[in-house]
């Protein structure tokens, strides 16, 4: 009767456990997993990377000169080895350098500077009780690149961090518990930095601010067999026997991991490598060029003239005088003359250029300055950044 009373206790209980609308699972003994002695790295092949301020890493390389350069900067040298991350230094920000490795391109990366703070974080309520806005301002240092990646958090003691990562200055975090007074928090980065972190503490939870409660559960409490009691006096060991339970409660299944974490690019970024990388096509502006007119003398002819000189002079020139050339006096020359005036003529206008009316005028059309962050590779503009991770269903 006792062993009977105590069946029934334990079928009743899984019977609620199983039927319960969450779903949990106990591990009651699993074998130590082995001792790892050594494992090999996991290959990542070659990567070009602006993970530090000023600088770039270059891993997965072969030994060589190692090279970062970009048209109006110092370019920076160094000798590699292999299978040791080489590391150059002394960049500047803002810039994107081509990086090569015995005169061979093996990338380019834009150098970043320290990433600014972030400001005035500013938590609101949404329409969903268990959801909350966050915006936030954002101080732009010089070199920071971009886009810069945001952070943002909501965390409480003994809760899950409930988290999101974003480029924009304001995000929704939801399935909040209204019971808990959360800490926010919302954090600048780059590929090779961290900003000050802007942080904001609730005064009043949710629950209280719109009179709904939904409570996140933090545990499932699990009572097995051997923690039941009754209201019954004490039962006595049950008599040695070979009997068994004919009815075994089967061991709880172990749940699987329903998420994954994979890393992708930000919005409007396409993946190159294992960077990520947005390209703009040029514009371009209108340049005027003016220079000022220029003359030159030019004769008008009116007539002409013939005249006898004993030496050539200005004029169309016919033979030497023939005339009497025994009489002693010395042989002459007959020239036509012309008679006229000068006046003063534009000159036509230099190459590639137009008479504009007061001055010689010629438009040309100007590439504009690359956006910031940008960088020009020769036929774009273009700007690269970090892969974030982000979960996602399996």
């Amino acid at each position: 009767m006792k062993r009977t009373m105590l069946g029934s206790a334990i079928a009743i209980v899984c019977s609620v456990l199983l039927n319960s609308p969450h779903s949990f699972a106990a591990t009651i003994a699993q074998e130590p997993a082995p001792t790892i002695i050594a494992s090999a790295p996991m290959s990542r092949g070659l990567e070009v990377l602006a993970n530090h301020i000023g600088a770039i890493t270059v891993s997965g390389h072969q030994s060589g000169l190692l090279s970062a350069q970009s048209r109006g900067h110092v370019t920076r040298t160094m000798r590699a080895i292999t299978g040791q991350p080489a590391v150059l230094t002394r960049l500047d920000f803002g810039t994107r350098y081509q990086v090569t490795l015995n005169g061979k391109r093996i990338g380019f990366a834009n150098v970043v500077g320290q990433v600014g703070a972030t400001n005035e974080l500013k938590v609101e309520t949404t329409d969903v009780v268990s959801e909350v806005s966050l915006s936030w301002t954002h101080t732009v240092n010089k070199g920071e690149g971009l886009p810069v990646m945001f952070t943002v958090s909501a965390s409480a003691s003994k809760h899950p961090l409930v988290k999101n990562v974003t480029v924009d200055n304001h995000t929704v975090l939801k399935g909040l518990d209204t019971n808990v007074k959360y800490t926010f928090t919302a954090t600048a980065s780059n590929s090779a930095s961290t900003g000050r972190v802007s942080t904001a503490v609730m005064q009043r939870t949710l629950s209280e601010i719109s009179g709904v409660s939904i409570e996140i559960p933090l545990t499932q409490t699990v009572v097995f067999p051997s923690k039941l009691t009754t209201t019954s006096a004490p039962v006595a060991p049950p008599a040695p026997g070979p009997a068994s339970d004919p009815n075994p409660v089967a061991a709880p299944s172990v749940p699987q991991p329903t998420t994954r974490i994979i890393f992708v690019c930000p919005d409007g970024f396409t993946e190159v490598g294992s960077l990520c990388e947005k390209t703009l096509a040029y514009t371009f502006h209108a340049v005027i060029t003016t220079r000022p007119f220029t003359y030159h003398q030019q004769f008008i002819q009116t007539g002409s003239h013939v005249d006898f000189s004993s030496s050539p002079n200005t004029g169309t020139y016919y033979s030497q005088d023939q005339w009497n050339p025994t009489d002693g006096s010395p042989a002459g020359f007959y020239a036509v003359i012309p008679d006229g005036y000068s006046i003063t003529v534009k000159d036509a206008p230099p190459t590639g250029f137009t008479d504009g009316g007061t001055s010689y005028t010629k438009t040309d059309n100007v590439k504009d300055v690359a956006p910031i962050g940008y960088a020009d590779n020769g036929t774009a503009w273009v700007i690269t950044a970090a892969k974030f991770a982000k979960v996602v269903p399996f």
